[in-house]
């Protein structure tokens, strides 16, 4: 401890001895105590920004009463990319704080492709500020993989320094298992640079592949989509990350492994809930964890379960040892409940502040678009023999169909897709893609995990296809970064993401009007997808199965190598 931490501690002794007064007692709540899984009343005196005691006859300068409100630890995410909501850390702290969220450990995966580590240290310098705890995960596989080439590259060098900046808890998600399993020279030296805690990330892996990369010194994944892989991770010493987001929603079949279903009632301890990715919009209109938790209660979970798979939980996994829990000592990052099934709630604490004016957000430099002068004239055509990618609406993977106009291909439901190189060199591929639905028109984005290339999504139209396309693609990069929906030679809708072309600090509500303009426009193109703009990120990420497009050409992650052109 150092001196100033020596004293908050010192002070915390003499309140919790009632020799001091506290700065706020929480009196008359009902404690969630997740450590125990107990319920009982009691008061909580707080004090230096950390819970002195939990009882009752003890003195504050400001009393909030409870009145037998549920007193729970604050929530956390334990792994979300927190640029996938499309908001600064101020403005996503703006959302999800009043939902309950006090804490994140973002992986800053998107911004770090972009900017290098530049990027990683702007995403905890504009945390700080938020008003909720932000750390962060060191991004492990920048590019994600061999075939991805974004606008920084990450050497082990960078790994080591990257992982003794204040703020970052461990490696974040190592996506690159071909690598983990083939014992890749470059791979496994990242790998020796982290000690501490290792994100997974073994999207389709089982058997002696999923003993394999556990071997290796991973510690979770979040990639389990059905119950026996769930269980199989659990089997092998993996924590189990539950995700539901706004790509991937996997917690509806993953509730009978949260249940105990087939381990005899007894429900996993090491499991967590996580959002990995999720929009402004669907935050504003459902809520962050705490729509987690009602889901899982709906399902048949105990609400205090289900309330360690967001608090105690994580924090344990990430070393975070005063934090997930309402106990002397541990920060007073904490969430008053209206009861524990809707986890409506009434207020939101971080640090034992009540109340938070966040700080500006800081200026980020660079990520800006250029797709170069062939843009224009490249051809955008697709080889005859290329299968094309299915897309699915509710998942990050995608399906293998039939080459265009063979049998098994939906002929009347192609789009036209085009990965652009945003970093002026020139590179650039397009195949087709089914499960979009657009029959004119097209839309241009600069969000493309992981190395956030530009992606056009164009109907089927021929040349004039193909001009739509092109001119989506210049408005894009006039716009310096964002989403455009192009038709009938017009911009007809239009999200600007200046930070990096993936972030605003507009207000959220304004954000979500303009996804929602975005997303109508799309639909009344034909766009079949709920929701577009995350699904369409999803579609050049070349570590998940089974198709994805980058600017180098169509990848079979599977077989893991370009299909020939």
């Amino acid at each position: 401890m150092n001196t100033s931490e020596l004293d908050a501690r010192q002070r915390l002794v003499r309140v919790a001895l009632g020799q001091e007064e506290a700065d706020l007692l929480i009196r008359g709540a009902t404690l969630v105590n997740v450590l125990t899984r107990e319920l009982y009343e009691a008061d909580v005196a707080i004090a230096s920004g950390r819970i002195a005691a939990v009882g009752g006859g003890y003195r504050a300068a400001e009393v909030l009463e409870a009145r037998g409100a549920y007193l729970a630890p604050g929530f956390m995410d334990a792994h979300i990319h927190i640029e996938s909501s499309l908001l600064t850390p101020a403005r996503f702290a703006q959302v999800a704080r009043p939902h309950g969220t006090t804490c994140v450990v973002a992986e800053p995966h998107e911004l770090v492709n972009v900017l290098g580590l530049q990027g990683l240290h702007w995403m905890l310098k504009a945390g700080r500020g938020s008003g909720i705890r932000v750390y962060a995960s060191l991004p492990s596989c920048v590019p994600a993989s061999e075939y991805e080439r974004g606008g920084a590259a990450l050497t082990p060098q960078d790994i080591r320094a990257g992982l003794q900046v204040p703020g970052v808890l461990g490696l974040a998600e190592m996506m690159n298992y071909p690598g983990v399993l083939g014992l890749d020279a470059g791979v496994w030296e990242i790998l020796a640079q982290a000690g501490g805690r290792r994100d997974g990330h073994a999207a389709g892996l089982g058997g002696r592949e999923l003993q394999a990369y556990a071997a290796a010194g991973l510690h979770s994944d979040h990639e389990a989509v059905t119950p026996p892989e769930a269980q199989e991770r659990l089997r092998v010493g993996l924590w189990l990350m539950v995700r539901e987001g706004s790509a991937a929603r996997n917690l509806q079949a993953l509730l009978p492994i949260l249940r105990g279903d087939v381990s005899g009632g007894r429900v996993p301890r090491r499991a967590m809930l996580v959002s990995d990715d999720v929009g402004v919009d669907e935050l504003l209109a459902h809520g962050h964890l705490d729509r987690l938790m009602r889901e899982c209660v709906a399902g048949g979970l105990h609400p205090v379960d289900a309330l360690a798979l967001v608090t105690c939980n994580p924090a344990e996994y990430w070393g975070l040892h005063d934090h997930g829990a309402v106990a002397p000592g541990y920060h007073a990052d904490l969430v008053l409940l209206e009861d524990l099934k809707s986890f409506r709630v009434l207020e939101t604490l971080v640090g034992g502040e009540r109340h938070h004016v966040p700080a500006p957000t800081p200026a980020l430099g660079g990520g800006t678009i250029n797709l170069g002068p062939g843009w224009d004239t490249v051809s955008l055509g697709v080889p005859a023999h290329w299968p094309v990618i299915g897309v699915r609406p509710d998942q990050i993977v995608t399906d293998r169909l039939s080459p265009c106009g063979e049998p098994g291909t939906a002929s009347g439901d192609l789009t036209r897709l085009v990965v652009a190189d945003r970093y002026g060199r020139g590179e650039l591929s397009a195949c087709w893609a089914a499960g979009i639905g657009l029959k004119r028109g097209a839309v241009a984005m600069s969000v493309l995990h992981d190395a956030h290339h530009v992606i056009v999504a164009g109907a089927d139209e021929g040349s004039t296809g193909e001009a739509s396309v092109r001119a989506a693609g210049r408005a894009l990069e006039r716009l310096g970064g964002g989403v455009v929906v192009y038709d009938g030679q017009q911009v007809i809708a239009e999200l600007p993401l200046p930070y990096a072309g993936l972030m605003t600090d507009a207000d959220p509500y304004l954000t979500a009007a303009q996804v929602e303009g975005v997303t109508a426009a799309l639909h009344s193109l034909g766009c079949v997808l709920p929701y577009p703009i995350t699904t369409l990120s999803f579609l050049g990420l070349s570590v998940i199965p089974s198709l994805k497009l980058t600017p180098r050409g169509l990848l079979d992650v599977e077989k893991w190598r370009l299909v020939e052109g």
